[in-house]
Protein backbone atom coordinates (compact mmCIF):
# COMPACT_ATOMS: atom_id res chain seq x y z
CA UNK A 1 0.00 0.00 0.00
CA UNK A 2 2.71 2.54 0.99
CA UNK A 3 5.03 1.59 -1.99
CA UNK A 4 2.58 0.47 -4.26
CA UNK A 5 1.18 4.04 -5.48
CA UNK A 6 3.29 5.36 -7.81
CA UNK A 7 3.32 8.62 -6.53
CA UNK A 8 5.46 10.11 -3.27
CA UNK A 9 3.37 10.31 -0.77
CA UNK A 10 0.22 8.79 -1.80
CA UNK A 11 -1.17 5.54 -0.01
CA UNK A 12 -2.30 3.39 -2.39
CA UNK A 13 -5.67 0.80 -1.75
CA UNK A 14 -6.97 -1.68 -4.45
CA UNK A 15 -10.77 -1.42 -4.43
CA UNK A 16 -11.90 -5.21 -5.40
CA UNK A 17 -15.31 -5.00 -7.63
CA UNK A 18 -17.79 -6.50 -5.19
CA UNK A 19 -19.60 -9.26 -7.26
CA UNK A 20 -16.04 -11.15 -6.69
CA UNK A 21 -16.43 -10.86 -3.21
CA UNK A 22 -17.13 -13.41 -0.61
CA UNK A 23 -20.63 -11.63 0.60
CA UNK A 24 -21.91 -11.75 -3.01
CA UNK A 25 -21.41 -15.62 -3.66
CA UNK A 26 -24.65 -16.78 -4.63
CA UNK A 27 -27.19 -13.91 -3.86
CA UNK A 28 -26.00 -11.79 -1.81
CA UNK A 29 -27.07 -11.18 1.83
CA UNK A 30 -28.43 -7.97 0.87
CA UNK A 31 -30.08 -8.79 -1.75
CA UNK A 32 -32.03 -11.74 -0.45
CA UNK A 33 -33.39 -9.45 2.52
CA UNK A 34 -34.67 -6.31 -0.43
CA UNK A 35 -36.15 -9.74 -1.65
CA UNK A 36 -37.95 -10.56 1.17
CA UNK A 37 -39.27 -6.95 1.34
CA UNK A 38 -40.90 -7.45 -1.93
CA UNK A 39 -42.86 -10.49 -0.63
CA UNK A 40 -43.69 -8.42 3.06
CA UNK A 41 -45.16 -5.96 1.02
CA UNK A 42 -47.13 -8.19 -1.28
CA UNK A 43 -48.50 -9.65 1.56
CA UNK A 44 -49.28 -6.39 3.41
CA UNK A 45 -50.90 -5.29 0.28
CA UNK A 46 -52.77 -8.66 -0.66
CA UNK A 47 -50.89 -8.29 -4.02
CA UNK A 48 -51.63 -12.17 -5.34
CA UNK A 49 -49.14 -14.64 -6.67
CA UNK A 50 -49.81 -14.16 -10.14
CA UNK A 51 -48.84 -9.86 -10.04
CA UNK A 52 -45.56 -10.97 -7.65
CA UNK A 53 -42.55 -9.39 -8.01
CA UNK A 54 -40.46 -11.53 -5.57
CA UNK A 55 -38.56 -13.55 -8.52
CA UNK A 56 -37.65 -9.99 -10.32
CA UNK A 57 -34.25 -10.04 -11.87
CA UNK A 58 -31.44 -8.51 -10.19
CA UNK A 59 -28.83 -9.84 -12.35
CA UNK A 60 -28.12 -9.04 -16.03
CA UNK A 61 -28.05 -12.07 -18.64
CA UNK A 62 -25.21 -13.63 -18.15
CA UNK A 63 -22.94 -10.78 -16.16
CA UNK A 64 -22.40 -10.94 -12.51
CA UNK A 65 -23.65 -7.15 -12.94
CA UNK A 66 -27.06 -5.53 -11.57
CA UNK A 67 -29.52 -4.49 -14.21
CA UNK A 68 -29.53 -0.80 -14.83
CA UNK A 69 -27.02 1.73 -14.92
CA UNK A 70 -23.49 0.43 -16.65
CA UNK A 71 -22.05 1.13 -13.29
CA UNK A 72 -20.59 -1.94 -11.24
CA UNK A 73 -19.48 -1.37 -7.28
CA UNK A 74 -16.18 -1.44 -5.84
CA UNK A 75 -15.13 -1.48 -2.21
CA UNK A 76 -12.38 -1.75 0.07
CA UNK A 77 -13.49 -2.92 3.50
CA UNK A 78 -12.37 -1.34 6.84
CA UNK A 79 -12.70 -1.95 10.40
CA UNK A 80 -13.65 -0.14 13.56
CA UNK A 81 -11.35 -2.41 15.14
CA UNK A 82 -8.40 -1.12 17.38
CA UNK A 83 -4.84 -3.33 17.95
CA UNK A 84 -6.72 -4.84 20.70
CA UNK A 85 -9.56 -6.44 19.30
CA UNK A 86 -10.42 -9.44 17.98
CA UNK A 87 -9.84 -8.59 14.53
CA UNK A 88 -6.58 -9.69 14.81
CA UNK A 89 -7.95 -13.30 14.94
CA UNK A 90 -8.93 -13.40 11.68
CA UNK A 91 -6.52 -10.95 10.08
CA UNK A 92 -4.52 -13.85 9.56
CA UNK A 93 -1.63 -16.55 11.16
CA UNK A 94 1.29 -14.93 9.65
CA UNK A 95 4.50 -14.35 12.09
CA UNK A 96 3.60 -10.65 11.71
CA UNK A 97 0.72 -8.65 11.13
CA UNK A 98 0.61 -4.95 10.23
CA UNK A 99 -2.29 -2.94 10.76
CA UNK A 100 -2.99 0.39 9.14
CA UNK A 101 -5.16 3.18 10.77
CA UNK A 102 -6.70 5.86 8.95
CA UNK A 103 -7.84 9.47 9.66
CA UNK A 104 -11.64 9.50 9.63
CA UNK A 105 -11.81 13.49 9.06
CA UNK A 106 -9.30 13.03 6.55
CA UNK A 107 -10.64 10.11 4.71
CA UNK A 108 -14.24 11.86 4.72
CA UNK A 109 -13.03 15.01 2.80
CA UNK A 110 -10.87 12.45 0.76
CA UNK A 111 -14.16 10.78 -0.40
CA UNK A 112 -15.93 13.84 -0.89
CA UNK A 113 -13.94 15.42 -3.05
CA UNK A 114 -13.14 12.35 -5.13
CA UNK A 115 -16.61 10.78 -5.34
CA UNK A 116 -16.19 8.23 -3.28
CA UNK A 117 -18.05 6.67 -0.62
CA UNK A 118 -17.42 6.25 3.26
CA UNK A 119 -20.60 3.71 4.31
CA UNK A 120 -20.99 2.18 7.44
CA UNK A 121 -21.95 -1.47 7.52
CA UNK A 122 -25.66 -2.26 8.77
CA UNK A 123 -26.12 -5.49 10.49
CA UNK A 124 -30.12 -5.24 11.74
CA UNK A 125 -31.56 -6.75 8.72
CA UNK A 126 -34.94 -6.43 10.42
CA UNK A 127 -34.69 -2.59 10.42
CA UNK A 128 -33.74 -2.54 6.89
CA UNK A 129 -36.19 -4.54 5.63
CA UNK A 130 -38.74 -2.27 7.55
CA UNK A 131 -37.05 0.77 5.54
CA UNK A 132 -37.22 -1.21 2.22
CA UNK A 133 -40.98 -2.25 3.14
CA UNK A 134 -41.69 1.55 3.61
CA UNK A 135 -39.85 2.46 0.20
CA UNK A 136 -41.42 0.03 -1.60
CA UNK A 137 -44.93 1.83 -0.75
CA UNK A 138 -43.65 4.53 -3.74
CA UNK A 139 -41.11 2.31 -5.59
CA UNK A 140 -43.24 -0.73 -6.15
CA UNK A 141 -44.84 0.62 -9.33
CA UNK A 142 -42.00 1.83 -10.82
CA UNK A 143 -40.11 -2.02 -11.75
CA UNK A 144 -41.53 -4.58 -13.18
CA UNK A 145 -40.03 -7.48 -15.35
CA UNK A 146 -40.86 -10.22 -17.85
CA UNK A 147 -39.05 -13.88 -18.58
CA UNK A 148 -36.38 -11.95 -20.49
CA UNK A 149 -36.51 -8.63 -19.55
CA UNK A 150 -36.63 -6.20 -16.26
CA UNK A 151 -38.18 -2.74 -16.77
CA UNK A 152 -37.63 0.10 -15.20
CA UNK A 153 -39.47 3.66 -15.09
CA UNK A 154 -36.89 6.40 -15.35
CA UNK A 155 -38.22 7.67 -12.17
CA UNK A 156 -37.49 4.63 -10.15
CA UNK A 157 -35.31 4.36 -7.13
CA UNK A 158 -34.94 0.61 -7.22
CA UNK A 159 -31.24 1.04 -7.95
CA UNK A 160 -30.72 2.62 -5.33
CA UNK A 161 -32.05 -0.07 -2.95
CA UNK A 162 -30.45 -2.75 -4.85
CA UNK A 163 -27.02 -0.75 -4.48
CA UNK A 164 -27.74 -0.03 -0.88
CA UNK A 165 -28.67 -3.90 -0.38
CA UNK A 166 -25.64 -4.65 -1.32
CA UNK A 167 -23.10 -2.62 -0.07
CA UNK A 168 -24.32 -1.28 3.88
CA UNK A 169 -26.37 -4.63 5.01
CA UNK A 170 -24.41 -7.46 6.20
CA UNK A 171 -25.29 -10.93 8.19
CA UNK A 172 -25.99 -10.08 11.64
CA UNK A 173 -23.90 -12.82 12.60
CA UNK A 174 -20.97 -11.08 11.23
CA UNK A 175 -22.02 -7.58 13.62
CA UNK A 176 -18.24 -8.02 15.85
CA UNK A 177 -16.37 -6.81 12.12
CA UNK A 178 -17.79 -3.26 12.51
CA UNK A 179 -17.11 -2.94 8.77
CA UNK A 180 -17.27 0.61 6.89
CA UNK A 181 -16.38 0.30 3.52
CA UNK A 182 -14.92 2.99 1.02
CA UNK A 183 -17.06 2.44 -2.12
CA UNK A 184 -17.04 3.44 -5.48
CA UNK A 185 -19.36 3.48 -9.05
CA UNK A 186 -17.24 2.30 -11.95
CA UNK A 187 -18.15 1.38 -15.61
CA UNK A 188 -17.05 -1.71 -17.06
CA UNK A 189 -14.93 0.76 -19.46
CA UNK A 190 -12.77 2.20 -16.89
CA UNK A 191 -12.00 -0.26 -14.64
CA UNK A 192 -8.60 -2.14 -14.63
CA UNK A 193 -8.36 -5.90 -14.84
CA UNK A 194 -5.82 -8.59 -13.39
CA UNK A 195 -5.32 -11.83 -13.65
CA UNK A 196 -6.16 -13.75 -9.84
CA UNK A 197 -6.95 -16.99 -8.76
CA UNK A 198 -7.75 -17.99 -11.98
CA UNK A 199 -9.90 -15.13 -12.78
CA UNK A 200 -10.11 -12.01 -14.91
CA UNK A 201 -11.21 -9.38 -12.48
CA UNK A 202 -11.82 -6.02 -12.63
CA UNK A 203 -10.55 -3.50 -9.89
CA UNK A 204 -10.13 -0.12 -8.91
CA UNK A 205 -6.67 1.73 -7.98
CA UNK A 206 -7.12 4.73 -5.27
CA UNK A 207 -4.07 6.86 -4.17
CA UNK A 208 -5.12 8.40 -1.06
CA UNK A 209 -3.08 11.51 0.05
CA UNK A 210 -0.77 11.57 3.27
CA UNK A 211 -2.89 12.87 5.48
CA UNK A 212 -5.11 9.88 5.47
CA UNK A 213 -2.42 7.81 7.45
CA UNK A 214 -2.49 7.96 10.94
CA UNK A 215 -1.50 5.47 12.08
CA UNK A 216 0.91 1.84 11.92
CA UNK A 217 0.36 -1.32 14.52
CA UNK A 218 2.71 -4.10 14.13
CA UNK A 219 2.40 -7.66 16.31
CA UNK A 220 5.03 -9.85 16.07
CA UNK A 221 6.73 -12.42 18.34
CA UNK A 222 10.22 -11.02 17.77
CA UNK A 223 12.75 -8.36 15.54
CA UNK A 224 10.42 -5.49 16.37
CA UNK A 225 12.58 -3.13 16.21
CA UNK A 226 14.35 -4.64 12.72
CA UNK A 227 10.37 -4.30 11.47
CA UNK A 228 9.61 -0.60 12.71
CA UNK A 229 13.07 0.18 11.40
CA UNK A 230 12.36 -0.80 7.97
CA UNK A 231 8.74 0.91 7.72
CA UNK A 232 10.46 3.91 8.77
CA UNK A 233 12.93 4.00 5.54
CA UNK A 234 9.95 2.63 3.63
CA UNK A 235 7.63 5.98 4.35
CA UNK A 236 10.85 8.28 3.91
CA UNK A 237 11.41 6.78 0.51
CA UNK A 238 7.88 7.34 -0.32
CA UNK A 239 7.88 10.78 0.80
CA UNK A 240 5.44 10.20 3.86
CA UNK A 241 6.59 12.17 7.44
CA UNK A 242 7.51 9.59 9.95
CA UNK A 243 7.01 12.49 12.60
CA UNK A 244 3.48 12.51 11.99
CA UNK A 245 2.45 8.83 12.02
CA UNK A 246 2.40 7.07 15.20
CA UNK A 247 4.00 3.76 15.14
CA UNK A 248 2.90 0.91 17.69
CA UNK A 249 3.86 -2.48 18.48
CA UNK A 250 2.40 -5.63 20.24
CA UNK A 251 3.22 -8.78 21.42
CA UNK A 252 1.40 -11.86 19.15
CA UNK A 253 -1.07 -14.01 21.42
Amino acid sequence: MLSGAGESGFLGMELSNYMYSKDASGEPYGLSILRKAIGMYELNHQIPAESSKVEVPFFRNDRRMLVGPEQEMYIYPLTECQDSMPWWKTAGKSAVQVAIGLDYKALVEYCMNNNKFLLKCKYDDAAVMDVFVKQFESEYDTFDFDEEHSRFSVRTKFFSMMYNACLELKDPALSDEKEWRIASFVSPQEADYVFKNGLIEPIEILKLPSSVLKSICIRANEHFELIISGILGLLEKEGFDPELIEIRKSALQ
